[in-house]
């Protein structure tokens, strides 16, 4: 049972991977920090859906919980996990403080989630996953995107924007 979890935590990173991708792609190509911390966002707000808050909340709204607290550190280790399995050794103290920000995306945690949420709740609805593996498997994509990029983006960097995007997602009401 346990090989099964794995194997649709790897295909949810491979499809939302891929996915990112493509929607986030402009004509001028990809941008690293927006595509890391879009996948981010989004394994973050995956993870906030897992939480069963009202769904009044008005978007765009923080909401501290403990459910994020509990929750959100798992999509940090896991990426760093990831990140270690792809022979970089990074841990939470070697993050680059300067790079834990949105300012340096070039989309609002609103454009990425308006952009990607529909095709990653579809997903999740015809794979299907809970939203919580599927928060897991955005992380594992988060990881593997980090990696992919650090030719144009330290690792360091890469991994303290998925961090920032872990937090915001977890931490911020959604459009229903």
């Amino acid at each position: 049972m346990e090989n099964d979890n794995h194997k649709k935590l790897l295909s949810a990173a491979a499809f939302f991977n891929e996915t990112a991708r493509k929607l986030i792609a402009t004509e001028r190509g990809l941008h690293a920090e927006t595509l890391i911390i879009s996948v981010a966002r989004m394994a973050g707000a995956l993870m906030y859906r897992s939480f069963g808050f009202d769904e009044t909340i008005k978007p765009g709204t923080t909401v501290l919980s403990d459910q994020a607290n509990l929750h959100g550190p798992k999509l940090m280790e896991l990426m760093l996990v990831t990140l270690r399995q792809l022979s970089h050794n990074i841990g939470e103290d070697s993050l680059d403080a300067e790079y834990a920000s949105g300012k340096f995306s070039q989309l609002s945690f609103q454009e990425t989630y308006q952009r990607l949420a529909p095709f990653f709740i579809k997903y999740c609805e015809v794979a299907p996953i809970p939203f919580q593996d599927a928060a897991l498997g955005a992380a594992i994509a988060t990881g593997i995107l980090i990696h992919d990029c650090r030719e144009v983006l330290a690792v360091e960097k890469g991994a303290a924007l998925a961090v920032y995007g872990f937090v915001e997602g977890t931490k911020t009401a959604q459009q229903h």
